[in-house]
């Protein structure tokens, strides 16, 4: 089941959204819009913003009715992303996930990922506040 929450970002198959997360599925930090619909227009984004889009899953542990899967994402920078537009690099960052399932179902995501690493290939740059 988590396996093909993530295959929805390689594979940009967002008809198997709605068969592994439940319709009140929560992500944290919340997204755009929730709920599935939320997690497509994710997809959909990042999919548009990263040519040649793939993730590959690292590592999964499985607890209970809690699965943690340390990936990491690659693709070519050809659309806007965090703000800049396309730049034709190859860029990669790496998340990490915690899924509650109930029923079959993802109904809870928590997740992190390297947005400072992501930035800086992208040619952001930081000033600390004074």
């Amino acid at each position: 089941m988590v396996r093909q929450f993530y295959a929805t970002l390689s594979t940009g198959d967002l008809t198997l959204v709605d068969a592994v997360l439940a319709p009140d599925w929560e992500a944290v930090p919340a997204l755009s819009t929730g709920g599935p619909e939320g997690w497509k227009a994710t997809v959909t984004y990042l999919r548009a913003a990263l040519s040649d889009l793939e993730l590959i899953i690292e590592d999964v542990v499985v607890d209970g009715d809690r699965v943690a899967v340390s990936s990491t994402c690659r693709g070519v920078h050809t659309g806007e992303l965090l703000g800049v537009a396309g730049t034709g690099k190859q860029v990669e960052f790496q998340a990490i996930d915690v899924h509650r399932l109930e029923h079959g179902r993802i109904v809870w995501s928590r997740h992190l990922e390297d947005h400072f690493g992501l930035a800086l290939q992208l040619g952001l740059t930081f000033t600390p506040a004074s």
